[in-house]
């Protein structure tokens, strides 16, 4: 970052969009989720020249609306998919390995609550950990009731115990992030908010994309060897839109999640719910906060605005009061909500909570490959594999693979040697400076070296140290940071997927929004129209992911 906080010349996106339509690139990539980026990262890792586009922003739909989980797959055993579970716990290894200040291990509890059960999940996960290699600490253990409820306070009786074992948490919308961040220190260009309007052709061959600034209106022509389809749930819209066939429906899948403050369910880590009358989610501790989810329901409203309603709401609390009767958890007690659509491939016959969670690529009309279904753990995986497609395509070798699994994140923890402090010096180093310890845990899930930046504006100017508002647990120089190295262009891209203050700050973070806006409008050069029309859009932002009114799934198909 400059000494200014404004943007490094190649991430500014007015540039990036210009210089991705001067000369060809290999490859163009359609879809700002996290396997779009990760196939940006892993072609532009390889040597190529990569342009990626998002419509919105980056980690938009479900790439910051998941259960938050870098998991082993241990529900896949269930469904006998061996090498689903072999793979998502390979990937987990990996993905802690490069990126540790965002993948941070948490205690998975599997309740169970009669002896027979009991032996037959320990055995379950006995089965997994030698799919998954699990060695020491790493390996499932039997707890018994007693040490289950030390654990989980509160769970409802009779119990037998638990089975424990770890899994990992991150924030999905960061993850996405460093990945195209990673892909530009590389080499690749990216822009958020560009819009593809069409497909270029070359014959009957896909020869590039037609792109829209959004927020300038300027279009632009992007020439590519391939493209590539990776809108996630759009990805049939996507290809009707250009007029190309579509091999095979997607079945978009509503799962939400609930909020609840700790302290009205005070578990430690995580464990799976299994209510009485056999309806199944989870529970996950992340900081200050528990959030519960999730449905899995064919969902027909719009893709760009998935909302939980008030029934989803009410069968997700009742489950968890189900499994937590003393909590005696109430409507009010939830303080936001989230919604995010599965882009699973139509399977029929069967629900959609039955469908398979594998990826799929089509490749067609020639140059073009579209990816669809898949999972955050094994984004890199899908990336190998739509790069493999690639090369079909183009009738031609690609650079060889792997650097993904090698090269961490651009937040991990540096390496000996580099400039930065270790994350753990930094926080210590944010604490002397009166930065609050609400702020610092919330500061050590979402970055890495990135701290050595904060700390530093601190040193420049206090004044950067300071909260965004009253009761909000994030900093001014955090705005700093996503506009001048983030691509941060919107208030709602910063309050959500950058600092994840709508889902995880009190009252959605609506104290520091004021504050971000103002602190966005001088370093964007915004007008006052602009900064209240920001503002204004982030409110309804808050209110959708609020508890809803008490509605009815209608709201779904309407």
């Amino acid at each position: 970052m400059t000494g200014d906080g404004s943007a490094p010349r190649f991430l500014v996106r007015e540039e990036a969009l210009e210089a991705m339509a001067a000369e060809p690139v290999d490859i163009a990539v359609v879809g700002g989720g996290i396997t779009g980026c990760g196939v940006a990262r892993d072609a532009a890792l390889r040597g190529l020249k990569v342009a990626l586009v998002e419509q919105e922003d980056f980690g938009f739909g479900t790439s910051s609306r998941s259960s938050k989980i870098i998991h082993g797959g241990v529900r896949y055993l269930e469904q006998f998919q061996l090498l689903l579970v072999r793979e998502s716990a390979t990937e987990r290894k990996i993905l802690q390995r490069i990126a540790p200040h965002l993948v941070h291990e948490i205690p998975f509890h599997y309740p169970v609550f009669d002896r027979d059960s009991y032996w037959k999940v320990r055995a379950g996960l006995a089965v997994f950990d030698i799919l998954a290699g699990s060695r020491g600490r790493e390996r499932s253990t039997g707890l018994d009731a007693a040490e289950t409820r030390r654990a989980l306070p509160g769970l409802r009786g009779p119990l037998a115990g638990s089975v424990r074992y770890p899994e990992f948490i991150t924030d999905d919308a960061r993850f996405t992030l460093e990945n195209i961040l990673s892909a530009i220190e590389h080499g690749a260009l990216a822009a958020n908010h560009a819009r593809v309007t069409g497909l270029l052709r070359k014959g009957k061959r896909v020869a590039g994309i037609s792109v829209e600034d959004r927020l300038t209106g300027k279009s632009h022509e992007v020439r590519a060897k391939a493209v590539v389809n990776a809108t996630g749930p759009w990805a049939e819209e996507f290809l009707e839109e250009v007029g190309c066939r579509i091999p095979k429906s997607l079945v978009p899948s509503k799962g939400i999640h609930i909020l609840l403050p700790a302290d009205r369910l005070p578990i430690l880590g995580a464990t799976f719910l299994r209510s009485r009358a056999g309806r199944r989610g989870l529970a996950m501790r992340r900081g200050e906060w528990v959030y519960v989810g999730t449905s899995d329901d064919e969902y027909r409203g719009d893709l760009n605005r998935p909302r939980a309603n008030r029934s989803e709401v009410n069968e997700l609390l009742e489950m968890t009061r189900d499994c937590f009767p003393e909590a005696g958890l109430e409507p009010h007690d939830v303080k936001a909500t989230w919604a995010g659509i599965r882009p699973l491939i139509l399977q029929k016959g069967k629900s959609t909570r039955d469908m398979s969670r594998e990826d799929e690529i089509w490749i067609g009309p020639p140059g073009l490959v579209t990816v669809a279904g898949g999972k955050l753990t094994t984004y890199r995986k899908m990336g190998e594999r739509v790069l493999r497609a690639v090369a079909r395509t183009v009738e031609g070798p690609i650079p060889g693979g792997g650097a993904t699994a090698r090269i961490a994140l651009p937040g991990a923890i540096p390496r000996e040697g580099a400039e930065h402090a270790a994350p753990e010096q930094e926080i210590e180093a944010l604490a002397d400076r009166g930065v609050r310890a609400a702020t610092l845990e919330r500061l050590r899930r979402l970055f890495g070296s990135q701290l050595t930046l904060i700390r530093r504006m601190g040193d420049e100017d206090s004044a950067w140290l300071r909260p965004l508002g009253d009761g909000v647990p994030a900093l001014r120089a955090e705005v700093r940071l996503a506009v001048g190295s983030e691509m941060a262009t919107t208030l709602s891209d910063f309050m959500d997927r950058r600092s994840a203050l709508l889902l995880f700050a009190p009252e959605h973070g609506l104290k520091g929004a004021n504050e971000a806006s103002r602190i966005m409008a001088t370093m964007l050069e915004w007008s006052e129209e602009r900064r209240s029309s920001e503002l204004a859009e982030y409110g309804r932002l808050v209110e959708e992911h609020g508890l809803p009114e008490d509605r009815t799934k209608a709201a779904d198909t309407a």
